[in-house]
């Protein structure tokens, strides 16, 4: 990526109240650094007011700072905000706050090549929809999952349209977000490429093999119907007769007091760990210690828990239908139906009794070698240079 200029702007970066929200956008910015384009970010941070009383300090009004990102300049323009569940204030007030923001960017380290809009709304919407030469060449990197959650009149579907209409390319991170999209009517071509994994995670040693005879299982999400949680309870408590398992939870969520309950019903309260929301070395050892991971959700725009265990070593245990099943194969995990108990249940019977058949080191290996940095940072250079014409 050497010679090219690249602003990202996101439409969620991490912040003092939410410190892993967008945090894969981090990601890309670091992974197009290390690949040697000159890389900066511009956050327009909208702060709800549901977020006065957490203890941070929130200006009243915009006010612009600057930080690092391992010496990635992040222009930050943070504020009080409210929308009023009206869209428009919400798009209208992130484009301006945007080009503010690109104003001071500009000054302070030159005009860049392109913006690398992540998310059609706010951001894709905003860097299309302002006077400046940029606007033309604009990239739209779809994460929302589903992509049916912005696809209503209260999230801006007006928005979501005239925005990816106008971007220069638009690229979905999954075949499954790219269905979804065109489903939804984008009738423009979507490319895909998907997301990598975190420095931290390549890093780490692979899994070894465990002979402890308690098996240790890892689910990684929201705890949330939608994520599979209560066919996952129900499984693991008619399992519970045939092995002996230790279940732990990262995430937060509206079923967290539900699976304690069911657990504790079960008799199984000692055989489960609530570990809320965890960082992501925190994240990596838990897998370095575990058996393996399921995640039954009912539908996975890309499933990064399941792309991160995969880059451990572990083997998995996920969904048919969603954009996990294009990761799993024999070799390393079980794919079972959605929102069904009994397959859920017998999918993790199989792989329980199939693991010493699975190979940790190629797991990881395998997975590592799909979703690098460089491999990320090697597609979107094409791409980046067809735009600004530097083929």
């Amino acid at each position: 990526m050497t010679g090219l200029h690249i602003v990202i702007v996101p439409s969620w970066w991490p912040s003092p109240e939410q410190p892993y929200r967008g945090i894969f956008f981090t990601d890309y910015a670091r992974a197009f650094a290390a690949a040697g384009a000159k890389v900066g970010v511009v956050f327009p941070d909208l702060v709800s007011l549901r977020m006065m009383g957490s203890g941070t300090t929130i200006p009243l009004w915009p006010k612009i700072t600057e930080e690092a990102l391992d010496g990635i300049p992040v222009i930050r323009i943070r504020g009080l905000h409210t929308a009023l569940r009206q869209p428009r204030f919400q798009m209208h007030r992130f484009r301006g706050w945007l080009r503010r923001g690109l104003t001071v960017y500009r000054t302070r380290y030159g005009t860049p090549d392109l913006l690398h809009a992540m998310c059609a709304i706010p951001a894709g919407w905003a860097c299309t929809h302002f006077d400046n030469p940029l606007a033309e060449k604009v990239v739209v990197t779809e994460l929302t999952g589903p992509f049916s959650l912005v696809m209503t009149r209260r999230a801006g579907v007006s928005y979501v349209r005239t925005g990816l209409a106008r971007a220069a390319a638009v690229v979905a991170v999954s075949e499954q977000s790219r269905t979804e999209m065109k489903t939804a009517g984008i009738k423009r071509e979507i490319q895909v490429c998907g997301i990598c994994v975190s420095k931290a995670l390549l890093a780490a040693e692979p899994v070894k093999k465990r002979s402890d005879r308690i098996l240790r299982a890892l689910f990684v999400g929201r705890l949330t119907e939608a994520k599979g949680v209560d066919e996952l309870v129900k499984a693991a408590v008619r399992l519970a007769p045939e092995y002996e398992l230790d279940w732990h939870f990262v995430g937060h969520g509206p079923m967290e007091p539900l699976i304690r309950q069911q657990f504790i019903a079960a008799g199984l309260h000692e055989r489960l760990t609530l570990h809320g929301v965890c960082d992501r070395h925190a994240v990596v050892d838990l897998m370095s210690r575990s058996d393996f991971l399921v995640l039954p959700s009912h539908g996975e725009t890309f499933g990064m828990a399941v792309v991160e265990a995969l880059c451990m070593g572990l083997p998995v245990v996920a969904t048919h239908g969603t954009a996990c099943a294009d990761f799993i194969s024999k070799d390393n995990g079980k794919l079972v139906r959605k929102r069904d108990v009994e397959s859920l249940t017998e999918g993790l019977r199989q792989l329980i009794r199939d693991r010493d058949s699975y190979n940790p080191e190629a797991i990881a290996e395998q997975a590592r070698s799909r979703f690098s940095p460089e491999v990320l940072a090697t597609w979107y250079e094409g791409l980046f240079r067809r735009i600004v014409g530097m083929e």
